[in-house]
């Protein structure tokens, strides 16, 4: 009786991989649906962009020329949702930000930027952060000596913020 192969080779990971590489892979697939090659452009944005846009401008969809329309370098156009407030502001920036995505990517990308008739929807940015409580002096003092030892004054003082916030979490 003939084995069954496993047709998909197994992949190893000789390396420690970054959350932000595999969200990168997670999203890859919803990107090139809305014609993103890659997800570079969505997942950098924020790097990219200049401040205001990078918070108050979200890319939409990226479409290229079709075959027969090309001449020489055709970059594509990227569709955006503007946040309603900076829409003036951003009509005057759009040769600045497409500068500024194509050298980024170091070659001609973006041709043309153009706001989606989508409405904007801000990103919800909450504060995750634990409320800590202040430390007793008996639990400060044991912190303190637990890293007595550690002659490295910017080691030292990282490693007490972590011991912080690590034993003040409710």
């Amino acid at each position: 009786m003939a084995e069954k192969k496993n047709t998909r080779p197994y992949k190893h990971w000789n390396r420690a991989k970054s959350i932000s590489e595999l969200a990168e892979r997670a999203i890859e697939p919803l990107a090139q649906k809305r014609g993103f090659a890659n997800a570079e452009l969505l997942t950098r944005w924020a790097h990219i962009v200049p401040e205001p846009f990078d918070q108050s401008v979200i890319p939409d969809q990226l479409k290229w020329p079709h075959s027969g329309q090309m001449e020489g370098a055709a970059g594509a156009v990227l569709t955006v949702s503007v946040d309603p407030i900076y829409a003036l502001a951003f009509t005057h920036e759009t040769d600045m930000i497409k500068g500024a995505i194509n050298r980024y990517f170091g070659f001609y990308l973006v041709d043309k930027i153009k706001p989606s008739r989508r409405p904007f929807l801000p990103q919800q940015q909450e504060d995750t952060r634990p409320q800590l409580r202040p430390l007793t002096p008996k639990v400060e003092a044991e912190l303190n000596a637990e890293l007595d030892g550690i002659e490295d004054a910017e080691l030292r003082e990282a490693l007490m913020k972590l011991g912080r916030g690590l034993k003040g979490r409710r």
